[in-house]
């Protein structure tokens, strides 16, 4: 039998959901609190499953956010399903100063938990899958 090292998912309780985000495919743990934020993630919005949002979409979702946000550039972006079928784009950047979250919040974004890294910001973009690149 073959045994491959843990990954950042294996540590959540949900690991066939993050297990095919960039996050998730990290060897060793994440911090702790990460690990448990990814969790209530989960359970806070009924995320069912990784999505694979089209590139075309999500070039279009990152060409839009980075015109209203001035060029301000989104980052370790990744793309989940809800159970009602909506879809949530996490978005982590480091290094937001107050102007850039303004103009972050002000394209619909919402400032939520760390979901990367500790010193990384995280905002997620939730919308129905049928609008999820408008």
């Amino acid at each position: 039998m073959i045994h491959r090292p843990l990954t950042h998912s294996d540590y959540t309780r949900h690991p066939k959901i993050f297990g095919r985000s960039y996050w998730g495919a990290f060897e060793k743990s994440a911090a702790q609190n990460i690990n448990d934020n990814r969790n209530d993630f989960v359970t806070e919005f009924s995320v069912k499953g990784y999505y694979d949002l089209p590139k075309y979409m999500l070039r279009k979702h990152s060409d839009k956010t980075e015109r209203s946000l001035s060029k301000i550039k989104i980052d370790h972006i990744e793309t989940y399903k809800t159970k009602d079928n909506r879809c949530i784009i996490v978005n982590s950047p480091y290094s937001v100063s107050e102007e850039e979250e303004a103009k972050i919040l002000s394209a619909g974004y919402i400032k939520y938990k760390p979901l990367y890294h500790d010193m990384a910001t995280t905002y997620i973009f939730v919308t129905p899958i049928s609008r999820c690149s408008n």
